[in-house]
């Protein structure tokens, strides 16, 4: 699917120190995302299209779309591939 992307129901997570540690429940190895992991992560959160994803994440960062585009689609797919996100 390619629609908007959303919180997966089965995912947990928690933060601690700008540290989010995510999993698949209740089985799933935590993933730990720091740095800019944890910006696509909370970028994410509110759900949207890649874009829009794209897009807080290069506001947060103080960049371009341009630049970030691939390495936060990269990075989102690979969300999507452990079951953390999901596309609706």
């Amino acid at each position: 699917m390619t629609g908007p992307l959303v919180l997966a129901a089965q995912a947990g997570w928690v933060e601690a120190d700008e540290v989010v540690y995510a999993a698949v429940l209740p089985d799933g190895p935590p993933l730990v995302l720091q740095g800019s992991g944890a910006l696509v992560w909370h970028a994410a959160l509110p759900g949207g299209s890649l874009e829009e994803v794209v897009g807080r994440v290069a506001a947060a960062a103080g960049t371009s779309a341009d630049v970030v585009a691939a390495d936060v689609a990269a990075f989102v797919d690979a969300l999507v591939t452990v079951g953390l996100l999901v596309r609706s």
